[in-house]
């Protein structure tokens, strides 16, 4: 247990360190509190308490609204969902992130407890880092590492917009460069693979399978390196390895971002991560939206399905991005726009597992050839076999139960005729064995069977 809390450690300073050495609390030693222990002999020894706490801790409100400037809209650094997203100054000089859950939301207290439960005991070089949290006075509150860089969405929009590249986009520090040299080739690439280094930790490298049901742009923080961090586990759900998907009631995610089969029937599963995934990577590659702005939604065709007709045309290098003006290689971009619409197959079984895609980043491994057509794809609500039956509704298993009483039900006069005709052996020798179908009924046939 104490080995699983020091893996949780919120920063490499204090990893197997102690206070004084970390520059915590205690770190003078005339001030530290002592802690009396017995030596040999009987001596009594007094040694200095270790007050460094080895993962995500408990803030005070009051620290956090000293740390936020009593949640200024100076220190605002963006809004979401479930709440808004302010920069924070702590006293001992470090710079954190504090995400303050909405009063008026409605699963607001679901998303802090799935944040905690969920971030504190995973840890990895992309995802983003859980310090703390805070519950009192009503209020929740969550602290996380802060990204210099902000979100993918940010420079994605910036990038976009040539017109706002001087804009900040790295939450207040002027000193970023522009998005138009910062999101090059080299960058947008290396930003995928970390995410799909991410996702495939999620999926299989966890004790438990972590689905996070809201893989977009806005959830990608990057680093002072541009190394990114998949962020934002409100709505992720645990779940075993072996369970192939999840009935879910409420559609969670957004629009552009969820897959087909969990918007038809409520399947969540770790292919909709995939394709959440796949449409990521599109965005990346073409620079555009997944739904275009200001168009209704039935004359709007949508990312996935623009790069589908793309390659049904062999006109694939037509939706690179033509901010980066060439500086890629030809090649490179079409097996990322090939990997983006493999994620995205309409077939859940046909889209790849995160770990073959980080695989596929890594070392470039060959792709399996996609369909010269977009497949069309019918999603039911019943599994094929009750076997792959993860969490049954209570229409399918009334449909699944209900054929054995209609095969009982044709299968009684058979058996009644079978009885008749025991009766009838047994008590009216001589008589024929096989009665008529229109026979007394056989509760009656002892009475009417004697002379």
């Amino acid at each position: 247990m104490t080995f699983s809390w020091r893996s949780l450690c919120c920063g490499s300073a204090c990893v197997g360190k102690s206070s004084s050495a970390a520059g915590g609390p205690g770190s003078d030693p005339a001030t530290a509190k002592k802690k009396v222990v017995k030596g040999k002999k009987g001596q009594v020894v007094q040694k200095p308490v270790d007050n460094t706490f080895y993962g995500p801790r408990i803030f005070t409100y009051k620290e956090l609204t000293a740390a936020t400037k009593e949640f200024s809209s100076e220190e605002l650094l963006g809004r979401g969902a479930f709440g808004s997203v302010y920069k924070g100054t702590l006293s001992d000089g470090s710079v954190v992130a504090v995400k303050q859950i909405a009063h008026d939301s409605n699963q607001g207290e679901r998303e802090f407890l799935a944040e905690v439960s969920i971030i504190s005991r995973i840890r990895h070089r992309n995802l983003v880092q859980l310090q703390g949290w805070c519950h009192e006075k009503g209020n929740l509150l969550l602290v996380y590492d802060f990204m210099p860089n902000g979100s993918l969405d940010k420079l994605l929009e910036n990038n976009n917009n040539n017109n706002n590249a001087n804009n900040n986009v790295a939450n207040g520090d002027d000193s970023i460069p522009k998005t138009t040299s910062a999101l090059g080739w080299d960058v947008r690439h290396s930003v995928l693979r970390g995410v799909a280094c991410a996702l495939s930790y999620l999926h299989e490298e966890c004790q438990q399978c972590v689905l996070h049901r809201d893989v977009k742009p806005s959830n990608v923080l990057l680093d002072e390196n541009f190394s990114p961090h998949l962020a934002d586990f409100g709505l992720a759900r645990l779940i075993h390895h072996t369970t192939e998907n999840v009935q879910t009631t409420i559609i969670a995610g957004t629009r552009g971002y969820l897959a087909p089969e969990l918007i038809q029937v409520g399947k969540a599963s770790t292919k909709s991560d995939v394709f959440s995934f796949g449409v990521l990577a599109l965005e990346v590659a073409t620079g555009r939206r997944p739904l275009e702005k200001n168009k209704p939604e039935n004359v709007n065709l949508g990312l996935v399905d623009t790069v589908w007709k793309a390659h049904e045309a062999n006109d694939l290098l037509s939706m690179s991005d033509p901010k980066l003006q060439g500086a890629h290689e030809p090649e490179k971009m079409r097996t990322l726009l090939q990997m983006g619409l493999f994620c995205c197959h309409p077939d859940p079984e046909a889209r790849p597992p995160m770990s073959f895609v980080r695989q596929w980043f890594i070392q470039e491994v060959p792709l399996p050839a996609l369909p010269p057509v977009k497949p069309r794809v019918t999603y039911a609500l019943g599994p094929p076999s009750p076997a792959k039956l993860a969490l049954p509704a209570p229409e399918p298993k009334l449909a699944i139960e209900g054929p054995p009483p209609k095969a009982l039900a044709i299968e009684g006069p058979p058996q009644k005729q079978q009885q008749q005709s025991n009766n009838n052996t047994t008590t009216a020798n001589g008589t024929s064995p096989s009665p008529s179908p229109r026979s007394p009924n056989p509760r009656s046939s002892p009475t009417s069977a004697s002379p």
